[in-house]
């Protein structure tokens, strides 16, 4: 049996990242990178098909995936009820916990449980063993049907949409796979990434139930109007200082330390909540994503958790097979890639 692939593509608000995974005789390897700008909406479609074709994937079987205010995650309790009866059972829960009308939407759910252990009931052990919880997830049809017909139009196959804070979890999981040392398998992790447009929150505790997730809208956009505010630099300008983090790293650093308070004290309260509904303290932050990059967020970091949080590359333990990767390249946006790297880690499910 050949080597099968599997491309992830991320399609963010600034920029689109493509990662594609081949897996041949329990061998996984990282066949092809590719990223690229979008200067508008607009251009959209025209920017993802130049990088498609300039990356030069094997694979036009695609995993790609949806966020942001048309797509509802929810964690919820339910009565513990046979498996085969749940779908029945929740289709009479679902309205509940969502804001639109159940048949505008594409809806799915899984039962979660600990290995072992009863979870997700309040009173005790008993209440415990009288309820289960269950993610669900509802995304409007008509967002998907616009992402899926925008695949489609490029001459890709999609095999299934995503939500970026599942692939985000998806990524450190592989990451721990290919690289049993890179994390304790015992420990609670919250996995945050901070694109143009939003922020990505993940915590779990990898091979278990404890999970969460959630969207926060401080990102590095707003880090880029900050500083242009304070500079005086048109929006191009910040952006690029931003990156380089040229001489004028402490101005950039004042311009964005409220906006980085803001976004803490919403990561706390996510922690707050998580710790409250799981008993278990977040051991570990890890930063991704390209506004990570931001000048002063270790310090911010340090202060509001006293933990120092880790950058990681989704990328760096992956053996590569394909010469026209460019090494540095995927060194350097490697923060960038975790949601695709998770999108495209999938591969290992089929």
């Amino acid at each position: 049996m050949g080597a099968r692939s599997l491309l992830g593509l991320d399609i963010g608000s600034r920029f689109a990242k493509a990662i594609e995974l081949s897996e041949s005789k329990g061998s996984l390897a990282l066949t092809g990178y590719a990223m690229t700008e979008i200067p508008t909406p607009e251009a959209t479609p025209d920017a993802i098909r130049d990088m498609l074709s300039h990356g030069g994937f094997r694979s036009k079987q695609t995993v790609t995936a949806v966020s942001g205010r048309s797509v509802i995650v929810r964690y919820i309790t339910h009565a513990r009820v046979p498996d085969e009866e749940l779908p029945a059972s929740m289709k009479y829960e679902i309205g509940k916990y969502i804001p639109f009308e159940p048949d505008d939407c594409y809806i799915d759910f899984q039962k979660l449980e600990e290995p072992g252990a009863a979870v997700g009931g309040e009173g005790g052990a008993a209440g415990a063993a009288a309820e289960l919880r269950v993610l669900l997830v509802a995304v409007k049809k008509d967002y998907i049907d616009e992402h899926v017909g925008l695949l489609e139009k490029l001459g890709l196959r999609p095999q299934v949409v995503d939500v970026d804070s599942f692939a985000l979890g998806n990524a450190f999981e592989l990451r721990g796979a290919v690289s049993p040392g890179a994390a304790a398998a015992d420990k609670v992790v919250a996995l945050v990434d901070i694109g143009a447009n939003k922020t990505n929150i993940t915590i779990m505790k990898p091979a278990s139930s404890y999970y969460f997730t959630r969207e926060i809208y401080v990102a590095g956009n707003d880090f880029t109007e900050a500083v242009a505010r304070k500079i005086g630099f048109d929006s191009a300008a910040a952006e690029q200082a931003k990156r380089n983090q040229n001489d004028r790293v402490e101005e950039m650093k004042e311009a964005v330390s409220s906006l980085l308070e803001d976004l803490c004290h919403e990561i706390h309260l996510s922690f707050d909540y998580f710790e409250t509904q799981f008993e278990r303290e977040v051991d570990d932050i890890y930063v991704s994503g390209g506004g990570s990059r931001m000048p002063g967020i270790e310090d911010v970091f340090q202060r509001t958790f006293a933990k120092q949080p880790q950058r990681w590359n989704p990328t760096e333990a992956l053996q590569m097979n394909n010469d026209r990767i460019n090494p540095a390249e995927l060194q350097e946006n490697g923060s960038q890639l975790a949601i695709a790297v998770g999108l495209a880690s999938r591969i290992r499910r089929d």
